[in-house]
């Protein structure tokens, strides 16, 4: 059975974009890795089966078509109430769920023995967090200050309880991953 790996770039403050969605750079390491990063990328990209995305990671406007280009071939699980239309036709496979719990669930079945990753939108990684469907943590820390913009994590809750399993620094990144307590 698959497991569920949240896997997002942050910033030292927290934030996963800038104000308004702005891209603030934390993912540039990874189109670009330093050598310490690599065996981290390849990992990631070799042991995940499916992705779980929210629509604004998807593409905000109501006509957008995803994406053309990724380094995973892998079915990519939408959460949304909106599906595009015409749905996608481009080489990356993209299926759309109403509700987290049903895009978590679906993107299990389609990954196989291999990882689930909630890889974007941070209303999707925090009601994942909540509903307790993530069993660990994988966040690539980009050494900024960004300042204003949307947080991970926000202070209300129960509390989330993790263990560290691996750190690995990295110029421009540091990759921390954690167990989730149950």
């Amino acid at each position: 059975m698959a497991r569920v790996l949240l896997d997002m770039a942050i910033s030292l403050d927290g934030l996963v974009s800038g104000p308004g969605g702005a891209d603030v750079g934390l993912y540039d390491w990874f189109f670009d890795p330093p050598e310490a990063s690599r065996p981290v990328v390849e990992a990631m990209v070799a042991e995940t089966g499916a992705i779980v995305v929210g629509r604004n990671a998807y593409g905000s406007a109501d006509d957008a078509q995803g994406w053309d280009e990724t380094p995973y071939d892998v079915p990519h699980v939408v959460v949304t109430h909106r599906p595009p239309a015409p749905l996608p036709a481009g080489p990356v496979r993209f299926e759309f769920v109403t509700g987290v719990p049903d895009a978590v669930a679906r993107a299990a079945e389609l990954a196989g023995e291999r990882w689930v990753a909630v890889g974007g939108g941070a209303d999707v990684a925090r009601q994942c967090l909540a509903a307790g469907l993530v069993d660990e943590v994988q966040l690539h820390v980009v050494p900024v200050v960004v300042g204003d913009g949307l947080p991970l994590f926000v202070r209300s809750g129960r509390p989330l309880r993790l263990t560290p399993v691996r750190v690995v620094p990295a110029p421009r990144v540091t990759h921390c991953r954690y167990r989730v307590e149950r």
